[in-house]
């Protein structure tokens, strides 16, 4: 290296020096500050969805130990995509979150061969908020008190007992091809689309679903509709007297839906840390959690980023297999 090639190299670091300290010390000073004005939750799903019920029972509890808003932006459209892609751009200032759900950040990336975004590159979790377990329901003209005469009803009908969801490749529909799979049944899948098929369920044109307990509870407790089972290791105090899927006798389901804020990659590790002491503050609040499982049935969590960030590979995994399976993919 010449001389005056080295002395520009020497004066170039010189300058740059101060200035990556001057931009450490304004990340810092804002992270120390953080929040100082509302914060946008971005939902990648429609308003009055399970996420957002849940999204904006958490905004109202952290507005106490944040100081701030949380402020909901209802972004749906293509199985989460759009919101999601929406967050993945947006600046990493802490001022704009994801509400990252167990369809975007579990399924999608097998579902579709081209995504806007990389989940891992783009996003830094924060915390789950809450694993909601899924429900096995059934319409009670079907002759199938418990998860064993279904599994032998199914058995001998094959392919003739009909299981219905929102569409190809969610929540509803991976679950029950996971429950086909462990079990050794063949069910038909029926995709309703957008609009679900609960209505069809309750009337008993349509025999069986698995989802969340929440759009069955009120029609579970007054008998028009049956739930078999449901998904975790514990009974829940909403329907105790619904057994679990190991007690039913298949202890291998394990299928959940989950949530919990995200944030775009780059945001100062200082808001991540704050943004997550808030929400352990607010799911120690009695109303907050009360409202949060009161309906779903669900098990509140308030983890750390490294342990939310392990559960999302996890279930990446598990869903990556069952999709592989059963063959279907989407496009945008």
């Amino acid at each position: 290296m010449t001389p005056t090639r080295c002395t520009a190299c020497i004066l170039i670091t010189a300058w740059l020096l101060p200035m990556s300290a001057l931009a450490a010390d304004t990340a810092t000073s804002a992270a120390a500050d953080y929040p100082n004005k509302p914060i946008r939750l971005i939902v990648p799903f429609p308003a009055g969805s399970g996420p957002d019920a849940n999204a904006r029972v958490l905004a109202a509890g952290l507005a106490r130990p944040l100081g701030q808003q949380l402020l909901i932006d209802n972004r749906p459209g293509a199985s989460g995509i759009i919101g999601t892609q929406l967050a993945a751009k947006s600046a990493p200032d802490g001022y704009t979150l994801l509400l990252g759900t167990a369809t975007v950040f579990a399924a999608v990336p097998s579902l579709y061969e081209k995504l806007p975004f990389d989940l891992d590159r783009d996003f830094m979790p924060i915390s789950m908020i809450e694993l909601i377990p899924c429900a096995l329901v059934v319409n009670p003209a079907l002759p199938a008190k418990t998860v064993a005469q279904l599994i032998a009803l199914a058995k001998s009908k094959p392919g003739q007992l009909t299981f219905g969801s929102a569409g190809n490749g969610g929540f509803h529909h991976l679950s029950a091809e996971l429950f086909k799979s462990l079990t050794g049944t063949d069910m038909r899948h029926i995709p309703y689309g957008a609009g679900g098929p609960y209505a069809d369920l309750v009337s008993g044109q349509l025999p069986l679903m698995f989802d969340t307990l929440s759009p069955f509870l009120p029609n579970v407790k007054a008998g028009k509709l049956r739930a078999l089972a449901l998904s975790g290791k514990q009974r829940r105090p909403q329907v105790p007297d619904v057994p679990t899927f190991i007690e039913a006798g298949v202890p291998a389901f394990d299928s959940s839906a989950w949530y919990g804020p995200v944030a775009p990659a780059g945001t100062p590790r200082p808001m991540i840390v704050r943004m997550r002491a808030a929400i352990v503050d607010t799911l120690k609040q009695t109303e907050v959690t009360e409202k949060l499982t009161n309906v779903s049935a669900g098990y509140v969590v308030g983890n750390t980023p490294e342990e939310f960030a392990a559960h999302i590979q996890t279930e990446r995994a598990k869903w990556g297999k069952v999709i592989k399976q059963t063959g279907v993919k989407l496009a945008l």
